[in-house]
């Protein structure tokens, strides 16, 4: 790994010793648009080399087979933070009830984590998720970021910090759409002045979970779904239950008992069934449901 001199003040290099990790699987399991694959694309093959940026500094990461290896200026406790590696994965899966298919998507699965990205680009890339696939997800994240965000390299790359709200605000719905999000616009521009003016992330972990999906819902286009999975993959919420297409069908099929239409009465089953991680057991049965592990 090598970059240029504009990320490299202040960055160490270190490895750390994975346990019950899969980099390639965590990163590219559909959870995140935050992370970037050095020289290719995320959702797509390639080397197992990634980056991000967090509060504006880079992190570098690359699967050595038996290290992950390291460059950044954020302590290794962060870095394993934002890779869900500070959490005991064998914990987690022994606080779960019995459960036969759960337990086929953890042999399948296992190694996958949990990621903890920044707030805002966590939020603004889920306010491009509705009625779109995984891939343009990530493609017009992209996009904001090149067109908003401030421009470095990586590898001899070019590659973006996304924007932070003050850099984004400057966008108007109008701009936004010229960048392929249609009526999301909206949603993205008006989110962005909501948090400028009167809403701080940092708050939501003095809330409880019910109480910091409702503050979740005051930003525009933000609802039951978009804020669970910003809560889940941002603000350190492991009991959210992003319920997808994906996650409907799998619990609708396998677990008749917990399905409802009603949105908050099938995650309240699913966190009185799971637990404080229910994220957790509902993200190995998204990915299974969408890799066929599982029948749906």
């Amino acid at each position: 790994m090598s970059f240029s001199t504009k990320t490299l003040t202040d960055m160490e290099k270190f490895s750390i010793n994975p346990e019950n990790f899969d980099l390639e699987l965590t990163l590219t399991c559909g959870q995140t648009f935050c992370w970037n694959r050095i020289n290719g694309e995320l959702y797509g093959e390639g080397k197992p080399e990634f980056y991000t940026f967090r509060n504006g500094k880079p992190i570098i990461v690359e699967d050595k087979g038996d290290i992950i290896e390291v460059q950044t200026s954020h302590t290794k406790k962060e870095v394993k933070k934002a890779l869900g590696m500070d959490k005991d994965l064998n914990k987690i899966f022994s606080s779960f009830p019995e459960d036969k298919i759960l337990e086929k998507a953890e042999q399948k699965l296992w190694g996958l984590r949990i990621v903890q990205d920044d707030f805002f680009p966590c939020l603004i890339s889920y306010l491009c998720s509705p009625q779109m696939r995984i891939p343009r997800i990530k493609k017009m994240h992209n996009k904001i970021a090149e067109k908003y965000g401030e421009k470095t390299e990586i590898n001899g790359s070019t590659a973006y910090k996304f924007p932070t709200p003050k850099q984004l605000s400057k966008a108007s719905e109008e701009d936004l759409r010229e960048l392929g999000v249609g009526y999301r616009a909206k949603y993205i521009h008006k989110s962005t002045k909501i948090i400028l003016e009167n809403f701080g992330p940092q708050e939501l972990s003095k809330m409880n979970y019910e109480e910091a999906l409702e503050e979740m819902k005051e930003l525009y286009g933000v609802g039951n779904k978009v804020g669970d999975c910003v809560l889940l993959f941002s603000a350190g919420f492991y009991e959210a239950t992003p319920l997808d297409t994906w996650a409907q069908q799998v619990i609708q099929k396998h677990y008749p008992k917990l399905h409802s239409d009603k949105y908050q009465e099938c995650s309240k089953n699913i966190r009185n069934q799971y637990g404080e991680y229910s994220g957790y057991a509902l993200e190995y049965l998204f990915h299974a449901g969408r890799q066929g592990i599982i029948d749906l």
